[in-house]
């Protein structure tokens, strides 16, 4: 096990930048023992650093407000634009790594995302809260403080992009949001946790070994504009209305949301059966994912067609974030085949 000493100890103290993007560590509630219904992403980062004065005896701390917005509105513009930042950021000297502070919404798939892009082998560390601030017993201000503390490690540098919430630290590519409330929302329920922070302490235990961050060839990009995949969920009833619509959408990709090891409606295995026999072209490729939380999809099941590809364990909506960046790159099943075995 690979523990790093006290970050409070490190001399010199390392530069952190942190880049706030809102989301309920930045929320305002309406009382101390109101922790829905809050006033959302309206805590300007300034203040959160305030309230730990604590932080000034880990590292030297300069921070920014890059948006200030519920995670659940960030477009693919503020994505780049969030990359680009962290990317600048962290190939200057003076900074040794750098914090987001970020909605639990979509903090996965943002996390996903710069652990694709992310040009550096530098800490980036992802933190939030499950409770507004001010209310009893709120865990924004022990996740940033942890966040700091990890960011700060020696330890951390070469993880990817992690999340830490809760006192864990957690692999952007396997980190889930597990509960809608609960202040351990954050688990990575196939592989387990990456490490931990404790009394300051960081601690890993593994380290993520498929590509990321420097690794990727996604590092670094900025696009004007991403293909547009569609997420069709199946269930129990469900018929081929929304694929048609996905397909009339004009998308350039599908994932789907299969029941079990990826199953999908026969309406739909059965158009890309027919595409191969009859050698005409036109649908988009598809991404079998699951609706399960554990396990994955086996690559067993190809309907026929190069165009199926597995999402192996990648759930559906990073599987969506990965295949709209190998879109981006190419159109060849055998290649994007490649990158969903890689990352």
């Amino acid at each position: 096990m690979d523990t790093s000493s006290n970050p409070v100890n490190q001399t010199p103290k390392k530069k952190i930048r942190l880049v706030a993007t809102g989301g309920t560590i930045a929320s305002q509630a309406r009382s101390r023992v109101s922790t829905e219904g809050y006033q959302p992403s309206v805590i300007p980062v300034e203040d959160l650093i305030a309230q730990i004065p604590e932080l000034s005896d880990i590292a030297e701390m300069s921070a920014e407000q890059i948006f200030l917005k519920p995670s659940s509105a960030i477009t693919d513009e503020d994505l780049f634009h969030l990359s680009a930042r962290i990317n600048e950021l962290l190939a200057s000297d003076d900074c040794d790594g750098v914090i987001v502070t970020h909605g639990t919404d979509t903090m996965e798939e943002t996390a996903f995302f710069l652990n694709l892009t992310v040009a550096s082998d530098k800490p980036v560390v992802i933190t939030g809260a499950m409770r507004p601030a001010h209310v009893i017993s709120t865990d924004g201000l022990l996740n940033l403080y942890n966040a700091v503390c990890c960011a700060a490690a020696d330890s951390s540098r070469g993880m990817g992009v992690v999340i830490s919430m809760n006192d864990l630290i957690l692999s952007a590519r396997d980190a889930v949001k597990f509960s809608t409330f609960k202040t351990d929302a954050f688990q990575a329920p196939l592989y387990g946790v990456l490490g931990t922070v404790r009394n300051g302490q960081v601690s890993y235990a593994y380290k993520p070994v498929r590509r990321h961050t420097v690794h990727s060839e996604f590092a670094g990009a900025q696009l004007g504009q991403m293909p547009r995949v569609e997420v069709l969920y199946m269930y129990q009833g469900c018929d081929e209305h929304l694929f048609k619509a996905a397909l009339e959408g004009g998308c350039a990709g599908i994932v789907t949301a299969g029941s079990g090891n990826g199953g999908v409606i026969g309406a739909i295995g059965k158009a890309y059966r027919d595409e191969q026999e009859k050698g005409s072209g036109g649908l988009p490729i598809l991404i079998r994912s699951s609706r399960v939380a554990t396990g994955g999809v086996s690559d067993a099941y190809r309907m026929g067609s190069p165009k199926v590809i597995a999402a192996h364990d990648m759930n559906p909506h990073k599987a969506a974030v990965l295949l709209r960046f190998a879109l981006a790159k190419t159109s060849d099943p055998a290649e994007i085949r490649r990158i969903f075995a890689e990352y």
